[in-house]
């Protein structure tokens, strides 16, 4: 039987705020969206009780929560504080597989000789993280990753949830529908359509029931990881300049490369996201020859797909990028491009040890040269 373990930080940007200074702690904080025109990214549970959420225009967050602190976006100091944490989880596994810069799910399955019982195990990574780090975070397991993560969603926030084997029906059956993961706004119209109000009623329908839950346990040896790795930032003033785009595309192909690296995977498809300031939101890939984890080979494949995609004069107020079709192993390359990755990967694990050691801020890079258009 296996046992997962699915971590979601607390409020994790305003969090880390609170830790950098203690003044903040117990203070409506509200990461985003300071300008008025843009986004919350974060926001503290003192200004959550003024009904302020992350992806809420700037204004409206104001209106709300008048008092709130609202300070700017430091992805690079979040980041920092992402790779601590997930220095910690890899302490009790070496199955840790990142969903976002504050989320993550641990497989700790063999683990008890090592550590004892599971659920024990669990809460132990959440007090570590509280206490050697100052942050928050909240925490399901169960023998189903979907379950873990449904449990863990219910936990905060700063609690635990353990759905022991052979009590997944009795734990889901009361959930509203939409407590599943991926059950959107038009999904859960179409399921309230078929009178599926509750996770109880969609059990009771096989083809759904199969479509979002697996109640047995993985097949030895069974190879299982998340499908894509990204992050994205809502900018705090929508930009225009293509300069402008293009510094923070850097930044974010650096997170994703890095978190590639860091979990063993290259990137067969690079995407990048493009979200406007009306809202309108567009989204292109682009399928890799040679499936990469470098920085600047993201950043180029990024930087490309903005320029033949973004609408000329037009604000642009979200950009992601998300490294998909991930693999460890088992493509063929040239002798050049081997050559070429080889001398790759010793540039970037000594980057990533000076920044492991010393933090994000330790070596950065600028924007790569434009070429001619």
């Amino acid at each position: 039987m296996g046992w997962y373990f699915h971590v979601d930080m607390d409020a994790f940007f305003a969090s880390v705020e609170q830790v950098l200074n203690p003044a903040l702690k117990g203070k409506p904080v509200i990461v985003g969206g300071a300008s008025g025109r843009g986004v919350v990214t974060s926001a503290s549970y003192e200004a959550r009780k003024y009904g302020v959420h992350s992806a809420m225009p700037g204004f409206q967050a104001r209106k709300l929560c008048p008092q709130g602190i609202f300070l700017p976006n430091r992805r690079r100091t979040y980041s920092d504080f992402s790779r601590k944490v997930f220095a910690i989880l890899k302490r009790y596994s070496p199955e840790v597989h990142a969903i976002s810069i504050d989320e993550a799910v641990i497989d700790l399955t063999g683990t008890e000789k090592l550590f004892g019982p599971p659920p024990r195990t669990a809460q132990e990574i959440l007090q570590r993280i509280e206490i050697e780090l100052g942050l928050p975070a909240s925490g399901g397991l169960s023998a189903s990753r979907i379950i873990a993560k449904i449990a863990a969603t219910l936990a905060k926030p700063h609690g635990f949830i353990c759905v022991f084997p052979g009590t997944e029906e009795s734990f889901l059956t009361p959930l509203p529908v939409e407590a599943i993961p991926g059950v959107g706004p038009k999904m859960h119209q179409e399921l309230l359509k078929r009178g599926i109000k509750t996770i109880g009623d969609l059990l009771h329908h096989p083809d759904l029931r199969n479509r979002y839950f697996d109640f047995e346990p993985p097949a030895p040896g069974r190879e299982s990881h998340d499908h894509s790795i990204g992050n994205e930032t809502t900018l705090d003033k929508p930009l225009k300049d293509r300069d402008g785009l293009e510094e923070v595309l850097w930044e974010l192909a650096e997170e994703v490369g890095g978190r590639l690296r860091r979990e063993g995977f290259h990137a067969g498809c690079i995407s990048v996201k493009i979200r406007y300031d009306n809202f309108k939101t567009t989204s292109r890939s682009r399928t890799l020859s040679t499936p990469t984890c470098f920085d600047r080979e993201i950043f180029e494949v990024a930087r490309e797909l903005l320029s033949k995609n973004v609408l000329p004069g037009k604000a642009v107020r979200l950009l992601g990028i998300r490294a998909s079709a991930l693999q460890s192993s088992g493509w063929q390359e040239s002798l050049f491009d081997i050559e070429k990755r080889l001398a790759w990967e010793k540039l970037y694990a000594g980057i990533d040890r000076l920044r492991h050691k010393y933090g994000e801020e330790t070596v950065t890079s600028a924007t790569p040269r434009r070429r001619s258009r």
